[in-house]
């Protein structure tokens, strides 16, 4: 019978949206309050505004140079030994959950 406990969270979520946070309301400003709603668009309009996403010689640069270092990492990672109880621990783990 798991219907009362998801009643229960139900209700509690309901509630909750019923809660005022006063400190919430101290943190917008007198001006927003006061201004316009902002209007609607098209997505076409809001699609045709971004920018190519062009990646430059810099760009390219530090991408090559994350990847190296992420491969070192994990060069490092990989020559570290598990000692035979984390492996019997990691392996039970992964028994309990399916894997």
């Amino acid at each position: 019978m798991r219907s009362p406990p998801r009643l229960t969270l139900c209700l509690a979520a309901a509630l909750a949206g019923c809660t005022t946070f006063p400190e919430l309301d101290a943190v917008v400003s007198e001006e927003a309050k006061r201004a316009d709603y902002l209007s609607l668009v098209p997505a076409d309009q809001l699609l045709g505004k971004r920018s190519d996403g062009r990646v430059t010689e810099e760009t390219g640069r530090a991408l090559q140079a994350r990847a190296a270092d992420l491969r070192a990492r994990a060069a490092l990672l990989r020559g570290q030994p598990i000692d035979e109880e984390t492996r019997l621990r990691l392996r039970a783990r992964l028994r309990r959950l399916g894997g």
